[in-house]
């Protein structure tokens, strides 16, 4: 897998819930140094500890950028600011308050993930001085190095995705799927999944023609229009068949048939919990739409 990292940006596994092989921190190296979804608050210590391994200091990061904020992906952002004051924290204007007042997020998370909430760790409260909040596509200038930041709703509203100029190389956060194993997997998780526009947001993600994708779970894609392309195949027939089950079965009924139909999805790290949240989250999306 390091091999087919773009040069300057390093895979760091940040041990989300216990895994070695599904959170994926990825460090961006130039005159400045920058963290993309450092993880839980649970990974903290891994990252520094990392740091150290590799005699790098952590003095010398800039930023943390932020693809959303769900708690695997920005749960060790407060942390982090609190061990290095002079950190800016990028994230998408929507996310932003919620970094400030964490309150209502975290009981959107433990309304979400019920009896795994204490897996997901918890999230301070970030300074709103060292919030960077993003509204529309931005060019980023971290020293040297630049980079676009792109809105790309459907996964959840305030979710981006960055593109690297020097390698062309983009940070998917979860925009893109799961790709766990060599294998694209959906992300549908509540409250605020939406099929339409995570479909637009994939077509956007094309037409930055990513040199490789840098998933968030876990690690690069390097055939990046195909897996845009499959993945979207993929998200549109895992909400038909979702629909398909919810108009004939209750809902303890669907999320069996749904366990039984996709269990080949468990292992490679992802779990039936997981599946199982998935599922809740187009349910959610079906209420919306009506069907």
């Amino acid at each position: 897998m390091k091999e087919n990292l773009p040069s300057g940006i390093t895979l760091i596994p940040n041990g989300a819930f216990h895994q070695d092989n599904y959170g994926a921190t990825y460090l961006i190296e130039g005159d400045e140094l920058a963290l993309v979804d450092p993880g839980t608050s649970y990974s903290v210590q891994r990252l520094l500890d990392w740091f150290k391994e590799n005699s790098l200091s952590p003095s010398r990061l800039s930023s943390i950028l932020l693809t959303h904020i769900h708690l695997d992906h920005a749960g060790a952002t407060g942390h982090l600011v609190d061990e290095l004051s002079d950190l800016d924290v990028y994230v998408h204007a929507r996310g932003a308050p919620h970094l400030v007042d964490p309150s209502e997020l975290l009981a959107s998370v433990k309304d979400a993930t019920g009896s795994r909430y204490s897996e997901y760790g918890t999230l301070k409260p970030v300074p709103e001085g060292r919030i960077i909040p993003l509204d529309g596509r931005t060019t980023l200038n971290l020293g040297l190095r630049e980079l676009i930041a792109l809105p790309t709703p459907g996964h959840a509203p305030h979710h981006l995705v960055y593109q690297d100029l020097e390698t062309g190389s983009v940070f998917t956060g979860d925009s893109a799927g799961l790709y766990l194993g060599g294998e694209l997997i959906p992300t549908t998780t509540p409250p605020s999944f939406d099929l339409k526009k995570n479909l637009t947001s994939l077509e956007k993600i094309k037409k930055l023609s990513p040199s490789a994708l840098l998933y968030s779970h876990f690690g690069p894609g390097v055939e990046p229009i195909k897996l845009v392309d499959e993945y979207g195949r993929i998200l549109q027939d895992w909400v038909e068949l979702i629909a398909n089950f919810t108009r004939n079965y209750d809902e303890k009924e669907v999320v069996d048939k749904v366990l039984s139909k996709k269990r080949d999805w468990l292992g490679n790290s992802f779990t039936e919990e997981e599946l199982v949240m998935n599922v809740k989250g187009v349910q959610r999306y079906l209420s919306w739409k009506g069907n």
